[in-house]
Formats: C-alpha cells, sequence, structure tokens
C-alpha cells in the first residue's frame, strides 16, 4: 500500500495462507504515492504522463518533474510545506521501524530462515533504505 512492492515477497506466501489472493491483487493496484500524485494535481502540479500510466506492479521510483512541482508548491504553499514534512517525518519513522525490526529479527533468530521461508535478516535488509516519498527525500538539498 505504501508503494514498495516486491513480486519476490510472494514466492514466500503459501497459495492457502488467508489473504494470499488478496497479496497477489494488492500488488498490481494503486498505492500511497500513486493518490500523492492525484493530490498534487489537485493542486495544479503536473504529474509526467508515465507516471500516470505505470505498471502498478513495479515499485515507484524518483522523478525529477515531480521533484520540480513539490518544490514550486514548497515556495507557493505554506500549508502543503507542514503536509511535506510530515510525511517525510512518517518515511523517516518507517524506516527506523524497519532497522528496530531488522535488529529484532537478528537478535531473536540469527541467521535462520524467516518467516514463510524467507532469507530471514537479508530479505529484510532489502527494505532498509527504500523510502515511499522518494521524491520529498530527493529535493532536501535544494530547499
Amino acid at each position: 500500500m505504501l508503494g514498495y512492492k516486491r513480486q519476490s515477497t510472494l514466492a514466500y506466501v503459501k497459495p492457502d495462507f488467508p489473504g494470499a489472493d488478496r497479496l497477489q491483487q494488492r500488488l498490481g493496484e494503486r498505492t500511497v504515492i500513486d493518490h500523492f500524485y492525484d493530490f498534487l494535481a489537485t493542486r495544479g502540479a503536473k504529474t509526467p504522463d508515465d507516471l500516470k500510466n505505470r505498471d502498478l506492479t513495479q515499485p515507484n521510483g524518483p522523478n525529477e518533474h515531480v521533484q520540480e512541482e513539490i518544490l514550486r508548491l514548497y515556495k507557493s504553499s505554506p500549508e502543503l510545506s507542514i503536509l511535506f514534512e510530515l510525511m517525510t517525518d512518517f518515511d523517516e519513522g518507517l524506516q527506523e521501524w524497519r532497522y528496530r525490526h531488522i535488529k529484532l529479527v537478528e537478535r531473536t533468530i540469527g541467521a535462520k530462515k524467516g518467516t514463510g521461508g524467507s532469507p530471514g535478516v537479508p530479505f529484510l535488509k532489502e527494505s532498509l533504505f527504500k523510502p515511499i516519498f522518494h521524491d520529498l527525500w530527493a529535493i532536501r538539498h535544494k530547499m
């Protein structure tokens, strides 16, 4: 839902697992970042067509055009700058939670396989530095 989509995750979900079909379906649905693009459009930002029509099974990534639009909105709409900072705070908090979760798993099971047969800690580490709102992070040096 937050945009970090990994088809590989489903390899560790057994077909008879409750909700497995919903997870597969969710992979092809819009995420928070897609709705963020919609929100930006309501504020006059122009989102590139390739983002609007992207393959929803793939994770989102940074986009320079979106970054320019966000910077413009930071400068012209103070109420949005508060929202953007809260979104960045949420994103940072999620990354911190991921780190703490990895350390908990590492401390608990060490190098064993994880839940459902995943590689465990190495699998979790793949997500550690993956922000949700790439564009909000990418513009920090321009503010």
